[in-house]
């Protein structure tokens, strides 16, 4: 895990791994079954009568809790961004355009967060957790001001919030970013089975060697039998361009 000093760092721009005061939740089955690590989650319950064709009720978690925002920096202003460009097109000087696209507050209202949850409620060992070495999970230190707790982020979990509805609490270092996106990566695409399979399929060789290079995990390097490398997934970059919205990308201004 990293060290504190090295894992967080404030800044007032909207960033991918933002932690954040947020509300969150989850369909659940009828016997409103929650896993350990999500109970102080689970706070609340809502059943929507007759929502399966009248057959049974649909059941909702929901709760409060600190998050992690998932959503890369290039989502967080996608909309924004056109439309200050849209503005430009039609004559409108730079910064007055940019002022009028953060006025409307319709623009990329959506954010994807995880939980930071209690790693010593999931199986897997502590340990392991708070290493790096159990996929789904990021270890989060604690914060050097006592606003978080030792923990980790829940990656399984992910849900789709208002981020109008959200408060920023921390932010973190662009070292941190990296090993976040590598975690997602692990999850969603490293563990595949068949993606070596796959990949031996559409290029016509048989995979020798994979590497993760230590000093940039985002990348992988895939030797073949006939000693060509292919680089098969690039490191996501932050953009150069800072959002112009700052302290009003989120509900209220918080957190150091």
């Amino acid at each position: 895990m990293m060290l504190p000093e090295d894992f967080y760092e404030w800044h007032e721009q909207p960033r991918q791994g933002d932690i954040v005061l947020s509300g969150l939740s989850r369909i659940i089955a009828q016997d409103r079954y929650s896993p350990p690590q999500w109970e102080s989650l689970d706070a609340h319950f809502v059943q929507i009568d007759n929502a399966w064709n009248g057959d049974r009720p649909l059941g909702i978690a929901a709760g409060i809790g600190l998050a992690m925002v998932l959503t890369h920096d290039c989502q967080l202003d996608k909309e924004w961004n056109h439309r200050v460009r849209e503005l430009e097109r039609a004559g409108m000087v730079r910064e007055r355009a940019e002022a009028e696209a953060t006025a409307d507050v319709t623009l990329d209202r959506t954010l994807i967060v995880s939980p930071l949850v209690d790693p010593s409620e999931l199986r897997g060992g502590r340990g392991n957790l708070l290493a790096g070495r159990v996929i789904g999970y990021l270890p989060v230190p604690a914060h050097p001001d006592q606003l978080i707790d030792e923990c980790v982020v829940d990656l399984n979990y992910q849900s789709t919030v208002d981020r109008l509805d959200v408060v920023k609490v921390a932010a973190i270092s662009e070292a941190a970013r990296k090993q976040l996106r590598y975690a997602l990566i692990q999850l969603d695409a490293l563990r595949t089975a068949d993606l070596g399979f796959e990949l031996e399929a559409v290029v016509g060789r048989t995979i020798e060697d994979i590497e993760i290079p230590a000093r940039d995990p985002i990348t992988v390097r895939i030797r073949l039998d006939d000693g060509q490398v292919i680089q098969l997934l690039q490191q996501p970059s932050t953009p150069d361009q800072e959002t112009g919205r700052s302290g009003e990308f989120f509900s209220a201004e918080g957190g150091s």
